[in-house]
């Protein structure tokens, strides 16, 4: 059973419509019993309706998600998970450093997609992020104790508040500095792999949900061969 997850940001639009699309793209190719799906969001808030566009475009293909609940992405989620398709690439940026498990499995949509994408610029982007985490983790275990005891002294002596905050931003420009070069080189690539971005439809006309859902259904449907293919 291969275990497919789709991430956008909220978990009300873009995931949501894909999940549902793929379902049932996925039972017309009579792969139900082969491929599971479900989605999740990074900054989902738990329990959020779907958005009134794409419970209406959603409608149009049959599907009552009117008791949809927003869920946040997990580690759970991300184990679970043997393929994480993400709708943007910042959205990826974002999974891989929150969950370093979700690496070698997390792709944007459409790159996953792509014949000739950059698999040289795939490895750069995930080793780049591994050595920002890096450093973080090798900042806090040395300079953390240092970090942590001014925050509690920032909400603790209000009086020195001023003076706790310049030396925390001291501290987080050291930190910065330290990570300035892979950070810059991540914000380029991400900036390159935004050609395969899934457009978020939030707060659009109902007919932008529409050319998403669209754009989403023939996606899979490429999914679909590209796995047939496996």
């Amino acid at each position: 059973m291969l275990r497919i997850l789709f991430i956008c940001t909220g978990n009300t639009c873009r995931s949501l419509m894909a999940e549902v699309l793929a379902r049932k793209i996925f039972r017309r190719f009579n792969l139900e019993g082969q491929v599971e799906v479900a989605s999740a969001g990074l900054a989902a808030f738990p329990g959020s309706p779907a958005s009134s566009e794409a419970l209406s475009v959603l409608a149009d293909e049959g599907f009552d998600l009117s008791g949809h609940q927003a869920e946040q992405l997990t580690q759970e989620k991300v184990r679970a998970a043997d393929l994480i398709l993400t709708m943007t690439a910042s959205q990826k940026r974002q999974l891989l450093e929150f969950f370093p498990a979700a690496r070698g499995k997390t792709f944007v949509f459409k790159e996953f997609l792509d014949p000739v994408s950059n698999k040289e610029k795939e490895t750069r982007f995930i080793e780049l992020i591994g050595k920002v985490q890096e450093k973080k983790e090798k900042f806090r275990a040395e300079h953390g104790r240092i970090v942590n005891k001014l925050e509690q002294e920032r909400s603790e002596i209000l009086k020195r508040l001023q003076e706790i905050e310049n030396e925390l931003a001291s501290w987080q420009n050291l930190l910065a500095e330290k990570t300035r070069a892979e950070v810059q080189e991540i914000k380029k690539i991400e900036g390159e792999l935004a050609q395969y971005d899934i457009p978020d439809p939030f707060g659009q006309p109902r007919a932008v949900y529409r050319r998403c859902a669209q754009e989403l259904a023939s996606l899979i449907e490429k999914l679909v061969q590209h796995l047939k293919k496996k």
